[in-house]
């Protein structure tokens, strides 16, 4: 420590003023590391204008790194309003000098259709081009991108390629998603004890869907015991970071207790944040909403609200949107039964990966809803639901397996996957595991785990147990 111009002088401080000093004095870089301090507050108070000063002087001194970061102010609106144009020229002029994190941020821009027309094929360019520069988050993109088709053909053995390189490469996002791999067993053997150690440190590193994932590990007891403090507080964090899917749990938490006192206020304001998020556009706060709607989780139900906040979501391009719009045509929740257009969305969220809307996809074509009867294409989705761990799927599965519909008949594969399908809580499921037991189906014969079956069948509503459960007993 020492004296310059009777200010007292530390390393950081040191360095800032010579750092100021070169920027003033024109050089590129020097004005980069400036904005960079005044956009973090490193050193000095953040002042979101002065970054936008010194990022402008770097970018227009030709310096990859400031124009990039230039862009993201814009993107952002931060030290000026928000203008997805010159955000899109800023990161154009920094992806052409060969930047990584210009070319990752271009790709964004062709992805979300900010300052230019939706492109996937030009952001799967960018991000492979990013990814192979070394920019973890690109690298994270790009498995985003094979593994749900975009701009590219699905390839989940490239995705988890890419995700591993982003989460050796410190990217929080890409240690989350290569979890999400590990957990669902997408492109790697399921191994969830894997996929809880990539949540913890996704959710340590302060990534928000890390923070998620990992609240859910606690709140179902996966690979830990069930932790109602620890979920609130994964939850909390993962809120703070404005990820709107834990917000909703946030208010679900304050609202019934869980983890944390009841707090009528903080739940009312939960909800009232997440209803922002959903009138701003974000598609999974839109689902969300309709799912409350739909369920009379929180608000009174009302199937209109339901389905147009559905349909937002849907058009927005989220899966699970995409699902449950197909699901309010088919019922006739909030607009006329289309069996038809239940068939298009059932068919746009399989294709985009949804457990769900495969199963859905399946029993239209085992049913012949909005389309023609094939069995064979009702199998093969009812395959793809079961793998991705739909308990509903798993059951369906099951029974074609058991009845050969789309397949050769089975009993120990149908028996395989009802097991599947109870264990993981489907009702059906524990009936047709109870039935797999009761008749000797795949399985000996075992009539007291038949009881308990039937029995848990009944208690989820399933009708049909009580006469199964009358002829063990011979009422």
């Amino acid at each position: 420590m020492f004296y310059y111009k009777d200010i007292i002088l530390d390393k950081i401080n040191l360095n800032k003023l010579e750092c100021s000093e070169s920027a003033r004095k024109g050089d590129p870089i020097a004005q980069y590391n400036l904005g960079s301090c005044y956009q973090h507050g490193n050193g000095v108070i953040k002042d979101y204008n002065k970054a936008l000063l010194w990022y402008s002087k770097s970018a227009n001194n030709g310096y990859a790194l400031g124009q990039n970061n230039l862009g993201e102010l814009y993107e952002k609106g931060f030290g000026c309003n928000k203008d997805y144009n010159k955000a899109f020229e800023w990161y154009s002029k920094s992806a052409n000098y060969e930047c990584a994190e210009g070319q990752k941020n271009l790709g964004n821009c062709y992805y979300y259709g900010r300052g230019i027309t939706k492109d996937y094929n030009k952001a799967f360019e960018l991000y492979l081009k990013s990814a192979n520069n070394g920019c973890a988050l690109g690298q994270n993109s790009l498995g985003f991108c094979y593994k749900n088709g975009i701009g590219v053909k699905k390839d989940y053995d490239k995705a988890v390629e890419w995700f591993f390189k982003a989460a050796n490469n410190g990217c929080a996002l890409g240690k989350n998603n290569l979890g999400v791999c590990y957990r669902y067993g997408i492109g790697v053997t399921k191994d969830i004890n894997k996929a809880f150690d990539l949540y913890s440190e996704s959710a340590n590193d302060g990534c928000a869907e890390g923070q998620y994932n990992l609240g859910n590990c606690y709140y179902h007891g996966i690979i830990t015991d069930v932790n109602y403090n620890k979920a609130f507080e994964w939850y909390f964090k993962s809120a703070n970071e404005g990820f709107n899917p834990s917000q909703y749990r946030l208010g679900k938490c304050y609202q019934y207790g869980v983890g944390t006192n009841i707090n009528v206020k903080e739940a009312i304001i939960c909800k009232l944040e997440y209803s922002e998020f959903a009138r701003k556009g974000d598609p999974i706060a839109q689902y969300n909403l309709g799912y409350c709607y739909q369920y009379g989780k929180g608000v009174a139900k009302d199937y209109n609200k339901a389905f147009i906040l559905y349909y937002k979501s849907a058009n927005n391009g989220f899966c699970s949107g995409q699902n449950n719009l197909g699901l309010c045509y088919e019922r006739g929740f909030g607009t006329n039964k289309d069996y038809k257009k239940a068939f298009e969305w059932y068919s746009k969220s399989a294709e985009n990966g949804c457990a769900e809307g495969q199963n859905n996809l399946g029993f239209c074509y085992e049913k012949g809803f909005g389309t023609n009867k094939d069995y064979k294409k009702a199998f093969e989705w009812y395959t793809k639901s079961a793998e991705k761990g739909c308990a509903i799927g798993q059951n369906a599965l099951g029974y074609c397996y058991e009845k050969g519909f789309g397949t050769d008949k089975n009993y120990n594969k149908a028996f395989e996957w009802y097991l599947k399908a109870s264990n993981n809580g489907d009702p059906k499921g524990y009936y047709n595991l109870g039935k797999c037991y009761h008749y000797g189906i795949g399985t000996s014969i075992n009539i007291e785990e038949a009881i308990i079956l039937y029995n848990k069948a009944l208690d989820k509503g399933i009708k049909d147990a009580t006469n199964e459960l009358n002829k063990i007993l011979k009422f």
